[in-house]
């Protein structure tokens, strides 16, 4: 739980997974703007990441990751000692160290007709009266060696998909596959980002705080690339002139899907990515073809998701709406951290 807004850059201690791990964080702001997190143990020395003021997203991401995953390690019944080695990397990952994680844990693949959905998220759904299985196809971790997404298709979904059934594809496999994947620390903030960032609701420092979206200046420089300097100037000043009058969503609308879809961090739990932005995939709709051709499928649809809703980036036809596509994935089944299920067979009842 967050207990103070960011914004306001007060000092934060979250202790309430002290017990278990061993640990307690403290986020202290800096007289210079700036802020240091600590990682704070019993015995050994704490664990220290120091930010400057323009790097204060930053120390934000990682005050939310490190206390996601000091809950979540928690909750697996992890032992501390391991727990504080991998809040150690994640803070080095952050000072801009070169560091390596190992494979997170993960449970044996399900066997064909066997498939286990996410927790709190079910396997029939019914979408305008008719009822389809949606069968999360988990994977191992899928890193940016992994240069060319079929081969995982083949491994992981080809075993088990039949020909009338439709694929969907989180968006961040074929992103990762296509090396659309960069560290924080190569994108360098405009003015402009840092003021539209500013803009963005997010619930950012309270307890609705579900993600940080684009409202870190990082995240928003990377929108700004994707979409292009005049046309996010005009959709600002379009949002602007609109909103007074109950019109929301232009912004979005207008700087298009592509740039929608840019992650700022890519994953809280999925070390790897814990630095990292997602842009977003090219060619989606020819990858989907592509895709289509070679399973032998009814459909494929490249699918962003998350709690807001979802939507496809491409598909291999319209002959799946984006309204079916928001019904049937409402409730984010695939998950947004790790539960490493990339694909997701979908198939009538």
């Amino acid at each position: 739980m967050l207990q103070s807004k960011f914004m306001q850059e007060q000092s934060i201690t979250y202790a309430e997974m002290k017990d278990k791990t061993g640990l307690t964080v403290l986020y202290v702001p800096q007289q210079d703007g700036g802020a240091t997190l600590q990682a704070v143990g019993d015995s050994a020395a704490p664990i220290e990441a120091t930010f400057s003021k323009s790097r204060i997203d930053e120390a934000h991401i990682l005050y939310m990751e490190v206390t996601e995953l000091l809950r979540s390690r928690a909750k697996m019944g992890e032992d501390p000692a391991s727990i504080r080695e991998t809040v150690e990397k994640l803070s080095a990952l952050f000072r801009g160290e070169e560091v390596s994680f190992p494979p997170p844990p993960m449970a044996p693949r399900a066997p064909s007709g066997e498939f286990i959905p996410n927790p709190g998220k079910e396997i029939v759904i019914d979408v305008d009266g008719v009822k389809y299985q949606r069968l999360p196809v988990r994977t191992r971790l899928i890193t940016m060696q992994d240069t060319d997404i079929q081969p995982l298709l083949d491994d992981y979904v080809k075993p088990y998909i039949k020909s009338d059934d439709t694929l969907y594809i989180s968006e961040k496999a074929l992103t990762i596959t296509q090396g659309r994947v960069v560290d924080m620390s190569t994108l360098k903030p405009s003015w402009l980002a840092h003021l539209f960032a500013k803009n963005v609701g997010n619930n950012y420092g309270s307890n609705d705080f579900k993600g940080f979206g684009h409202g870190t200046a990082i995240a928003m420089q990377a929108f700004i690339d994707e979409a292009g300097y005049p046309r996010i100037i005009f959709a600002a000043l379009v949002s602007a002139i609109t909103r007074p009058f109950g019109i929301r969503g232009l912004f979005y609308r207008i700087c298009g899907l592509r740039a929608k879809s840019i992650d700022c961090p890519m994953s809280f739990l999925i070390l790897e990515y814990a630095h990292s932005v997602k842009l977003a995939p090219n060619d989606p709709s020819g990858a989907a073809r592509k895709i289509k051709e070679k399973l032998g499928v009814s459909d494929v649809v490249i699918l962003d998701a998350n709690y807001r809703g979802a939507f496809s980036l491409g598909k291999s036809s319209n002959a799946i709406s984006e309204s079916f596509i928001g019904k049937l994935f409402r409730d984010n089944p695939l998950g947004q951290s790790d539960e490493m299920t990339p694909f997701c067979i979908v198939r009538r009842v």
